[in-house]
């Protein structure tokens, strides 16, 4: 008990340490603090998943409260690969450290649409520290493109990551992909909803709460017998209105953008606002799409949530949230029934109403 307090204690020092140092942008000062934890005794998979990933957790959490900037948070995302990195690579040099590759060859891919390496990498470093081989491929790679590698000689079994669930349309057609190709699909990161549930209904195999987890679900599943060929889950209805929106995406974005400049001249005099506006209809519609494949409305009703809390921490009108699905559900036609029934449950979900009403 004493030896988990002092490791508590070690990973609460060393944590407000790695974060001073990050915000301060100190590459150097930061790797140390991961580098103090690790020669502390704490273990490199508990230095990363509980230093290093909840550092992580807490820049997420600084941006959405509006106290980190886009700029500061890129800036701690690559710090945090530097330290990562430093902290693996100390792990395996050290004495009794398990040979890379002993366990086998093991693939982590982000899915389509997801550009937040930084899980994927940690699920990586995990699993060489596990003495697995990794073939790490991301960001954002094209379902039909990871299929297409993987496809000349396929691994029983594949994990991927997705951090935001704005990502999982992408996410479908990954794991649609993968399915395809005959491979048990261990899926992980924040964007698959609590306790997985948006990636299994998207059509993975098994979900992983954390990287060590991941991390033995997959090496385990290389070592099992592989799952026959499978088609995509989701109904024909559902594969028709994501290929409509997947084709017209830009349209419908650009259709709602032009009835917002219309409706509120003023927003023509900033470019920011111009931007500001086209990404977040472009978003929400993200979020109708997710809502779609995965036949959830709490993936819209967990974007309102969201979305309406960065306004308040920017000081922007609630309205904007309401507004957007508002806007959208005049640009998406009536061949979408399911997009437009998520929008109008959007629209109920939020705490105010559009701007005009």
């Amino acid at each position: 008990m004493s030896d988990a307090r002092s490791m508590s204690a070690t990973l609460a020092d060393e944590l407000d340490a790695y974060l001073a140092a990050v915000l301060a942008g100190d590459r150097r000062s930061a790797i140390n603090a991961a580098l103090d934890t690790l020669e502390a005794g704490v273990p490199a998979e508990t230095v990363i998943t509980d230093l290093l990933a909840r550092a992580q957790r807490e820049i997420g959490v600084g941006w959405q409260e509006g106290r980190w900037s886009v700029a500061m948070e890129h800036r701690a995302s690559s710090i945090t690969e530097s330290a990562l990195q430093s902290v693996s690579d100390e792990a395996m040099r050290a004495p009794g450290a398990l040979r890379e590759g002993s366990r086998g060859h093991a693939v982590v891919a982000c899915t389509e649409g997801e550009w937040h390496v930084l899980p994927g990498r940690m699920a990586s470093e995990v699993l060489r520290l596990r003495g697995a081989d990794v073939s790490f491929i991301g960001p954002s790679v094209p379902a039909s493109e990871l299929a297409d590698m993987l496809g000349v000689d396929p691994p029983a079994a594949v994990a991927v990551t997705c951090s935001m669930p704005l990502s999982l349309t992408g996410s479908w057609r990954t794991i649609s992909a993968l399915r395809g190709l005959g491979m048990t699909v261990v899926c992980g990161g924040r964007g698959f909803g609590p306790e997985g549930r948006w990636g299994l209904a998207i059509g993975a195999d098994l979900w992983a709460p954390d990287f060590v987890t991941g991390a033995n679900m997959l090496l385990d599943a290389l070592d099992a017998d592989r799952p026959p060929p499978r088609p995509p889950v989701g109904g024909p209805e559902v594969t028709e209105e994501l290929r409509i929106i997947a084709r017209d995406r830009e349209a419908f974005v650009e259709s709602a953008t032009a009835v917002a400049l219309g409706a509120w001249p003023s927003l023509r005099e900033s470019d920011a606002a111009v931007r500001a506006t086209r990404e977040d209809l472009d978003s929400t519609l993200k979020a109708l799409s997710a809502a779609v494949v995965c036949s959830d409305g709490d993936v819209v009703t967990d974007f309102v949530a969201w979305f309406e809390n960065v306004l308040a921490n920017r000081s922007l009108p609630l309205a904007f949230c309401a507004s957007a699905f508002d806007l959208l559900l005049g640009s998406l036609p009536e061949e979408l029934p399911l997009t437009r029934q998520m929008a109008r449950h959007g629209l109920d979900s939020c705490t105010v109403p559009p701007l005009g009403r």
